[in-house]
């Protein structure tokens, strides 16, 4: 694999996805990939060393409404991206999450020619929704790598070729310091974060609740910590200082908040996997438009939105969805867990179970292995 002509190509559209990106290009290249890798991608790809073709932020869409208004864009995203692929025929592709795009990608890349390998990181949640994906998953994808072991079992199942060892976030997340300056300023305070998200439309819809919030509880004796994204644009950045007004703020990522909260509240994804290994417990967040929301009620299977609950198979957070995610629910979810010893202890007992569910450590090695066996063949 030392070929310098092969190259990799890698799409992503999400933060997190692009944090594995970054990861596994990172170990791809300990494995001895040397060739170029190149694609649509965000900043910690960039910081990897792969080559950004694209930004990933054409693809920071939140809901059905917003995918919708983007399709002429998207479809002439979609046709750039396979030309180019064509044109340059990397060994192979490696697409991340945000299946909607990715899905009808890969699709027309085999159906134009492509013979290279594909790769599926995040694949699509086929066992919750839309399980008409996994033949196409089947058809077009020589290799899924899941971040649950249910999941990973679901695929194997249905005759996806799919590898799994653990949750990458079990690596990224041990030994983790938080930020030295934060935890001097929080010390011997009771802290609360408040997350409304990385979306300007999620962040928009949920943080008016969460600061009332946080006004709320602060007059109770805790300190309530607003988290800000990094990387937002301008608009929403100033949105969220206004709103906060004299409410502490904490810029960077929300891993250093969950680290030293005592609980937190925010929106829902791949933070509550994180408050999960970090044993802090959260109040999930969701709020999206009519459309996306009916979408979910229509063909969702799964009882819960969020993973901690969804691999318990029983409530470990408590979900606050559309209508509900408003101050007093929260304010009641935060107290119960404060002032109900017999509710908090069985909720710590259910994080730990669900920790051991996660998988063991060496995840992205795994992924830079197998993904090195697929390209080998």
């Amino acid at each position: 694999m030392g070929d310098q002509l092969e190259t990799l190509f890698i799409s992503c559209g999400e933060t997190s996805g692009d944090q594995y990106a970054g990861s596994l290009i990172r170990s791809l290249r300990e494995a001895g990939f040397t060739g170029r890798i190149w694609g649509m991608i965000g900043r910690d790809s960039l910081a990897s060393g792969a080559e950004a073709a694209w930004s990933m932020d054409e693809l920071r869409l939140m809901g059905i409404s917003e995918v919708l208004a983007s399709v002429p864009r998207l479809l002439r995203l979609k046709k750039e991206i396979t030309e180019r692929v064509l044109l340059e025929n990397p060994v192979a592709v490696l697409v991340v999450d945000s299946p909607d795009f990715h899905l009808p990608l890969i699709s027309g890349l085999r159906k134009k020619g492509y013979t290279g390998k594909i790769i599926y990181l995040c694949p699509p949640t086929v066992w919750a929704w839309r399980s008409s994906r996994t033949e196409k998953l089947r058809r077009f994808c020589n290799l899924c790598l899941p971040l649950f072991g249910f999941e990973h079992d679901y695929l194997l199942r249905h005759g996806v070729p799919s590898r799994w060892v653990g949750h990458p976030l079990k690596d990224q997340l041990d030994g983790f310091t938080p930020d030295e300056s934060l935890k001097k300023r929080l010390e011997g305070k009771h802290v609360v974060g408040l997350l409304p998200g990385s979306r300007p439309k999620e962040i928009k819809r949920l943080l008016p609740p969460l600061i009332e919030t946080g006004r709320i509880i602060r007059e109770k004796g805790f300190y309530p910590l607003v988290s800000l994204a990094p990387f937002l644009p301008e608009d929403t950045r100033s949105f969220v200082m206004e709103q906060a007004g004299d409410l502490d703020i904490y810029e960077g990522s929300g891993k250093h908040i969950l680290a030293l909260s005592s609980a937190v509240a925010g929106s829902s994804g791949t933070v509550a996997v994180e408050a999960l290994l970090f044993g802090t417990f959260m109040v999930v967040l969701y709020k999206a438009s009519f459309s996306s929301w009916l979408a979910y009620k229509l063909f969702v299977k799964t009882r819960w939105i969020s993973t901690p609950n969804i691999v318990a198979g029983e409530e470990i957070f408590p979900e606050l969805l559309q209508k509900r995610a408003k101050t007093g629910n929260i304010l009641s979810c935060l107290e119960r867990f404060f002032k109900d010893e017999q509710y908090r202890e069985r909720v710590e007992v259910l994080m730990k179970e669900v920790r051991q569910e996660l998988g063991t450590k060496g995840a992205v090695k795994n992924w830079a292995e197998s993904v090195m066996e697929v390209i080998c063949r």
